[in-house]
């Protein structure tokens, strides 16, 4: 099963719920008061490269300002998808407000204020390849609204997706995502022309490929760039230019493996001895996985898997499980 998590600030009292997710989001954004008491439910899926957000909110605004731009590092899009309400925007976030049906194209290297006083938003963290494959550009698309005219296919499958991503498979993931592309894709249209537009569909599909073989290989200690171009007849040129983003190709294929390590940890019901899941994950053996691990998140794999374990440590346990998300959407 794919990663989710749930929060909720029912049976809090308003200051605590103002605090409570104000800490939920300090990692990505500042979390501000419109006046309202704050209440606010929260369901998220990890989709691979797209990780979605079904929110329902009252007396909350988001901001990121420069500062925090600047030290985030992001460099993926959000498209929200107001389902009820209005979502209120600003000069910095490109648009005035968005009503039910609307879609907001936000791209978190842009400064962003956004507020809604009482509704529900599917939002969508999105890999920028991603937006770039389906508009050839993603420049100009700061702010962009989408009417219900222009994306209205795109509406419905976030909806639809949102009500049954928790309970798809991992290997349903490619398809999510390619769907997402296309759809957003005839909703923006191709902004940087389209051959543009074709070029980055064709390095997406090429990306893909090669992260198929990645995962599908995730066990195999001989795992290089000459196995994977030879599994998916991508040359090492275009292999090594598509990877450099993400540190090359062997930093790529460690991430993966300490994703997948730290997916397995993050469920409670698993026991796999941490010897066992460094030799399923071909780590050279415990303590390397250990090392590389504690450098990635910050404790131990022995350390996580108890705070998984520890319900009193729920909302840093979500929290470390969504900041893992958004290095790796990236």
């Amino acid at each position: 099963m794919i990663e989710s998590f749930s929060f909720s600030t029912q049976g809090l009292t308003p200051p605590e719920a103002a605090e409570a997710y104000r800490g939920l989001y300090d990692g990505g954004a500042d979390v501000v008061s419109s006046g309202q008491a704050v209440s606010a439910q929260v369901t998220a899926h990890r989709l691979d490269r797209l990780i979605l957000f079904d929110r329902r909110l009252t007396g909350v605004g988001h901001a990121r300002p420069a500062q925090r731009v600047g030290l985030n590092g992001f460099s993926h899009f959000v498209v929200h998808l107001v389902v009820e309400g209005v979502l209120i925007g600003s000069e910095v976030s490109g648009f005035d407000q968005a009503r039910p049906g609307d879609l907001v194209l936000q791209d978190l290297r842009r400064q962003t204020r956004t507020t809604i006083p009482d509704g529900r938003l599917i939002t969508v963290s999105v890999a920028r390849d991603l937006i770039e494959a389906a508009a050839g550009a993603a420049n100009g698309l700061h702010g962009r609204v989408l009417d219900p005219d222009q994306a209205g296919l795109l509406g419905d499958y976030l909806l639809s997706l949102s009500r049954r991503a928790g309970a798809l498979e991992h290997d349903a993931l490619p398809t999510v995502s390619r769907t997402f592309v296309d759809l957003l894709g005839l909703a923006v249209g191709p902004t940087g022309g389209g051959a543009t537009a074709s070029k980055r569909r064709m390095e997406f599909d090429r990306r893909e490929a090669i992260q198929r073989i990645i995962e599908q290989g995730l066990g195999d200690p001989g795992l290089n760039a000459g196995v994977i171009a030879r599994e998916t007849g991508v040359s090492r040129a275009t292999l090594y230019r598509l990877l450099a983003p993400h540190g090359g190709v062997d930093s790529f294929i460690q991430s993966r493996r300490l994703a997948a390590v730290r997916t397995t940890l993050d469920r409670s019901d698993d026991t796999t001895p941490l010897a066992e899941l460094a030799l399923r994950y071909a780590f050279k053996n415990e303590a390397d996985m250990r090392s590389r691990f504690r450098a990635r998140f910050g404790m131990s794999p022995a350390a996580y898997r108890q705070m998984v374990d520890d319900p009193t440590r729920r909302l840093e346990t979500i929290k470390r499980r969504w900041a893992s998300w958004m290095v790796e959407v990236r």
